[in-house]
């Protein structure tokens, strides 16, 4: 804790900045990201290591000396046949659109060696989206997978780029990256290296990812990371788990696991992007890939290639615990993890237990952001992080807590996090008022409500999702944690709707879904809530069984969607009162 004097003549000020205790600070390499993984000391995959595989045919697979090396060929393709990184680095954006493909890593590293900026775009893109992300990156380049060739074509159409510049890549049954408008695959032998870089203030300034914020709430802004982000990012989440294995191998009681992966998230966002790409490189661990998400796909592949490992969203741990599809699919199981959204504690405990990773073990927490680089805190699922709690900040970042007035709040009372460290982002691309609005005094508002207890950080909601009904607040997310502990509820998001008798006030409106063909009306599910929370928080803003509550590609409920159904709704509703 600091205190810092104020100028006038009052009391000092509290200043409150939590950092990692046990390594509030480590030396992370100061080398470009590709130096990193493919040339250094720190990875752990050796050049016949599998790091890459397809689900569909295992055959079609990536070792890392063949990911060097599709990933030059790559690089000498984009440098010679589009000029990508010719007039110097981190200046042309080459746009990515696909689903999971075991070359998609070698697409992303491809374009960084090349001299490029990767930007991923999501693969449920409408054309006009898609636009709006081609224009503000300036892009001219953009590489798609066949099922979004269309989305791509219009797009480029609309775009004025050359009809060339559409590249099509394919993993199955050989890699090819093809012209859309003619089908000539522009792969060749020959190789173009990557410049390295030591320099940290060129590793800090080199932008060459662009993350695209998930626009759950409105237009999507690009997020703008370098190699210092990305480098640091990966080497802090694994530190403390290799200072742990190397106590192990001291004590004699090390034991290997082979480490395997299922991608089914979707790259374009930092979970799936850094995961798969980069985290699992780095630990030298294979990623098999799902073409797309498909919840009876994902349970028989992840007993078909053993998986070890899981990190998911917690809806798709909701079903997980929920689902009578699951039995011995994720018997070898050894280490669970989750994020993107917050997890309460009731689903951590049902869901850890139906995985059965180990006696005692839970689901770790993680917390972060597109605008950190992923994770800012993460725990170890055989460690006591605190039952619902988001983990332990990792290290070399510091985070506080503060109110509306940005004065650092007290223990047990609910304030914004903000945070400062390597992997906070280098700004909103093309978008300096968004950029400064992001940042108080040189620490970054991740918008994200928490509060300390006992030296642990529980997310209370996003702030702009919190309701406020006559001074009160609300967390939706507290209802939705409650909602799905009913034993015929599936999943639930709550949106605010108007007062009747108070336009600034809100409503909590919930939309659920049910587990298979359950029975339960509106009136029981009403009763259910109203039995556990104070009156204020009730669902008088009503209650609606759906079929699907509405997604992003990243798991994270479409609030945006529900209040424009909401909205429809609630006027039809009350034209009949």
């Amino acid at each position: 804790m600091t205190r810092i004097a104020s100028s006038m003549d009052t009391p000092a000020a509290i200043i409150r900045i939590y950092r990692n205790l046990a390594y509030p600070n480590v030396e992370w390499p100061k080398l470009d990201l590709l130096t990193l993984l493919f040339d250094s000391e720190h990875s752990l995959a050796t050049d016949d290591t599998v790091l890459h595989a397809s689900a569909e045919d295992p055959s079609c697979r990536l070792t890392k000396q063949g990911l060097k090396r599709l990933s030059q060929q790559i690089a000498h393709c984009l440098r010679a046949s589009y000029g990508i990184g010719a007039q110097g680095p981190n200046k042309d954006v080459v746009t990515v659109m696909s689903h999971g493909q075991s070359m998609a890593p070698a697409v992303f590293f491809g374009i960084i060696a090349a001299g490029g900026v990767y930007s991923a775009a999501s693969a449920s893109l409408t054309v006009d989206e898609l636009v709006h992300q081609v224009r503000l990156a300036q892009s001219q380049v953009i590489i798609c997978s066949s099922e979004v060739k269309d989305v791509a074509w219009k797009a480029v159409m609309t775009c004025h780029i050359r009809p060339e510049n559409v590249l099509v890549l394919e993993s199955i049954p050989s890699w090819s990256l093809r012209r859309l408008f003619d089908n000539v695959d522009i792969l060749s032998r020959r190789q173009l290296d990557w410049e390295r870089l030591t320099d940290q203030h060129q590793l800090e300034e080199s932008i060459i990812v662009i993350i695209w914020s998930s626009g759950t709430t409105g237009v999507p802004k690009g997020v703008m990371l370098s190699h210092a982000n990305l480098v640091s990012q990966v080497f802090i989440t694994h530190f403390q788990g290799r200072e742990a294995a190397h106590k192990q191998l001291e004590q004699g009681t090390y034991e290997h696991v082979d480490f395997r992966t299922l991608a089914h998230l979707p790259a374009s966002h930092i979970s799936g992007l850094f995961g798969y790409f980069i985290s699992a490189f780095y630990g030298g661990g294979t990623v098999v890939w799902m073409r797309k998400y498909q919840w009876d796909q994902f349970l028989r592949y992840a007993k078909q290639y053993r998986i070890t490992y899981l990190f998911t969203v917690p809806s798709i741990y909701l079903r997980i615990a929920k689902s009578p599809d699951v039995t011995d699919q994720f018997a070898w199981l050894k280490d669970a993890s989750t994020g993107s959204a917050p997890m309460g504690a009731i689903l951590q405990t049902t869901a850890s237990a139906r995985l059965g990773i180990a006696e005692g073990a839970l689901i770790a927490p993680s917390w972060g952001l597109s605008e950190t680089t992923g994770a800012l805190t993460m725990g170890q699922s055989h460690q006591d992080n605190g039952m619902g709690s988001l983990g332990p900040i990792l290290p070399c970042l510091k985070v506080r807590l503060v109110d509306d007035d940005y004065n650092d709040v007290n223990d047990g009372e609910p304030g914004e996090l903000l945070v400062r460290g390597p992997t906070v982002m280098r700004g909103y691309l093309n978008n300096a008022s968004g950029t400064k609005d992001a940042f108080h005094d040189g620490w970054f508002r991740t918008g994200d409500i928490a509060v300390r207890r006992t030296g642990k950080f529980y997310m209370v909601d996003r702030k702009k999702e919190l309701l406020k009904y006559k001074g009160l607040q609300i967390a939706p997310a507290e209802l939705e944690h409650l909602l799905v502990t009913h034993p015929a509820i599936l999943e639930a998001a709550v949106i605010g709707v108007p007062a009747p008798d108070d336009p600034s006030s809100e409503l909590p409106r919930a939309y659920v879904t049910v587990v298979g063909t359950a029975r339960v009306s509106v009136e029981e599910v009403k009763g259910f809530v109203k039995a556990r929370v104070a009156p204020y928080k009730q669902l008088r803003g009503g209650l609606v069984f759906i079929d699907e509550i509405p997604k992003n590609a990243s798991g994270k409920i479409s609030r945006r969607e529900l209040r424009e159904r909401a909205k429809k709704e609630v006027g039809r509703e009350r034209a009949k009162l």
